[in-house]
């Protein structure tokens, strides 16, 4: 779905600060990949591409399209509370 293209792939939660890998395009949470690349590997986890944290891109959309997702989920959710009260 959607929703998974814009899950953290290390942690599977909802994206904070997204940045993207530029060999393999996966979106992870900065904190997250921050971590991996410092305790870890110098490498992606995904794709296990030679990896620096300055190579990483800075998503700041990625924020604002899960904001929109969220949006989304809550109108649906509340849509169907009020078909089920019909």
């Amino acid at each position: 779905s959607i929703a998974e293209v814009f899950r953290c792939f290390i942690c599977m939660e909802k994206l904070r600060d997204a940045r993207l890998c530029p060999h393999c395009s996966k979106l992870c949470c900065f904190s997250c990949i921050r971590r991996w690349l410092t305790e870890q590997r110098a490498q992606c986890p995904h794709c296990r591409a030679p990896l620096q944290l300055r190579e990483l891109v800075n998503c700041r959309w990625a924020e604002e399209v899960t904001q929109q997702l969220d949006t989304l989920q809550l109108c649906s959710l509340t849509k169907h509370e009020e078909n089920e009260k019909d």
